[in-house]
Order: structure tokens, then C-alpha cells, then sequence
């Protein structure tokens, strides 16, 4: 059984969109101006970067005690390192980090963030991180990359490899893998891993989200690119943790560039399943965001780096 949380704080790090002048909301806090106390000018805060990456800083605090914990790294070397340093993150209690699949626009940045935290972390990854992967199309092969595992090691990870879903924090459920039970969450047929035999479809059989439990109010759902499928997983996390509400499902949901008809049948899906917020990022696209905007309408957020979401 998952530990339930009091409340759970997730600031993203870095992500494909930042707009410095979006207002707050009822429990998120916008990164770009800052109004100081007694009525002052506002100031501009330090600016960040976007990046086709993604990358969060999460606080969960459960049975008392406060863990925190790193989702992802970004692309590049230095845009979530930096992010960090605007943002004003503390990372001298971060007691561990989680790599959700291996595509290079989630560890690109792994090694300045583990130095940049200075200290040993476990990294929890799944099953074929560290394999080759690339977009596979006719006449053409876009390399996505592969992480060295001994280069992770030497940046100051423990290598941790989870098989099934495990709490690895307290309040923290990491979820993997995730079965496709839904017909039109199939996968993309253009993403590869490179295996002892060969180029193959890649089914991500090691990808994990994570999930969260709020007592009174249900689940919190954060993915990375849901490649297995976002109401998959979302499916997943009711069915491990006994719980059907679902409070916020955050994080990319992989339908840029989807057929218009998986797109229709995902935010349907979703909004029947009801949340109180979603917030989709990163891999959705514009289409499916604009469509969630339009059928979820006072329960979608529109994403953007920077922002800090509240649940308690």
C-alpha cells in the first residue's frame, strides 16, 4: 500500500515552453515577476530557459517527514543546471533522483545536476535505459541517444534498476512498466531501441511515472512522455494503489503528432475519468493541448517551466 502524502510540490524544472508572464492560480506559482512586500514595483525574477526536455524538483511530504526527490534532467548540458540556479533550488536534501526512460531529452543534463548537487543520489531507471534509441524512418535515422552507464556512475549515481512498481520514498510510487490496455495507446511505430538483436519497436517496457496519494482527495499522476499511453498509466495507478479518484495528472502525454482520432479518444478518456486538474506538458502538442483546454475548461492548466504546483 502507498504511503499517503500531506502535501506533494512539484517544480519543473526545465520543459518545452516558458512564459514569464502567466498569472498564478489557486495552487501554482508562476516563475517571472516578483512583488515584494508593501506594495513595491514588482521586480523581474531570473530568467530561465526552455528546452525540448523535460525535468522536475519534487517535495513530498508524508508521515510527517519532508523527501525530496529529481524526475528527469532535461536535453542539454547546461539548461537544467542553470534553471536550477534560477529558480533558487536547494539540492542538499535531494535524497534521490529518477531517470524515466532513455531518450536524451531526459538525461542530457544528468551529469551537470549530479555535480551540481554534490553527493552520492541512488537513480532509480528501468528496464533498457541505458540502450541505444532512435526515431526509425524509411531512408533516415534520427539518432536519440545512450546514456553510458559507467559515465552516470562516475557523476556520483547509484544505479538502481526497478522491475515492477515500488515506493521508493515514502509517499513516492514509482510505476513501471505499464501495461497497453487501452486499443489506441499502441505506441509510435517510429521509435526504436537498439537490441542484442537488433533494431526493434520500442516498447518502453522500462519507463516510469510516478504517483502520488493525498487522503480526502486521490491521486496525484506525473509522467514524463507516456509512451505505453496516458490513460495506461493513468489506469495503472488506480489499479496498484486501490485508489479511483484521481486529484491532477501532470506531465507529457507523447501525442504531438498523433492521428487527430488517438488525440479525441485520449481527452475524452480523460475528461470522463474526471480529475480536478490536469496539466498536460512537454510531448503533448499543440493539438491535444488545445483540445484539453477546450473539453477540460476550468481543469486544464497550461503548462510552463518554472511553475511550482501545490497538493495538500
Amino acid at each position: 500500500m502507498l504511503t499517503v502524502a500531506e502535501e506533494v510540490r512539484i517544480t519543473v524544472i526545465i520543459d518545452n515552453y516558458y512564459d514569464g508572464l502567466l498569472v498564478p492560480g489557486a495552487n501554482f506559482d508562476r516563475h517571472g515577476f516578483l512583488k515584494p512586500p508593501g506594495g513595491e514595483t514588482a521586480r523581474l525574477l531570473p530568467q530561465i530557459s526552455a528546452e525540448h526536455g523535460f525535468g522536475c524538483y519534487i517535495e513530498v511530504t508524508a508521515g510527517g517527514q519532508k523527501n525530496l526527490l529529481l524526475m528527469d534532467f532535461g536535453i542539454s548540458e547546461n539548461g537544467t543546471a542553470n534553471n536550477i540556479k534560477a529558480l533558487d533550488l536547494d539540492l542538499s536534501g535531494v535524497g534521490a533522483a529518477v531517470l524515466s526512460h532513455g531518450h536524451s531529452d531526459h538525461f542530457g543534463g544528468l551529469e551537470k545536476v549530479m555535480k551540481l548537487a554534490g553527493k552520492k543520489l541512488p537513480l532509480y531507471v528501468g528496464r533498457e535505459v541505458f540502450l541505444g534509441r532512435c526515431v526509425n524512418l524509411p531512408g533516415l535515422r534520427v539518432d536519440l541517444g545512450r546514456l553510458d552507464p559507467q559515465k552516470v556512475e562516475a557523476a556520483g549515481c547509484e544505479i538502481r534498476e526497478i522491475n515492477q512498481p515500488r515506493e521508493i520514498l515514502p509517499g513516492v510510487l514509482a510505476i513501471c512498466p505499464i501495461p497497453r490496455v487501452t486499443e489506441y495507446e499502441q505506441g509510435s511505430p517510429i521509435l526504436a531501441v537498439e537490441r542484442d538483436s537488433g533494431l526493434a519497436l520500442d516498447d518502453f517496457p522500462g519507463e516510469i511515472s510516478m504517483a502520488f496519494n493525498l487522503p480526502g482527495k486521490g491521486l496525484v499522476i506525473l509522467t514524463a512522455c507516456a509512451h505505453a499511453g496516458i490513460v495506461n498509466t493513468v489506469r495503472r495507478a488506480a489499479d496498484l494503489t486501490g485508489v479511483d479518484k484521481i486529484h491532477a495528472i501532470l506531465g507529457g502525454f507523447h501525442l504531438s503528432g498523433a492521428p487527430a482520432e488517438k488525440i479525441e479518444k485520449t481527452v475524452n478518456e480523460l475528461a470522463g475519468i474526471g480529475p480536478d486538474q490536469i496539466v498536460p506538458m512537454h510531448c503533448t502538442g499543440f493539438e491535444a493541448l488545445k483540445l484539453f483546454s477546450e473539453r477540460m475548461a476550468g481543469k486544464f492548466v497550461l503548462y510552463s517551466a518554472g511553475t511550482r504546483y501545490t497538493y495538500n
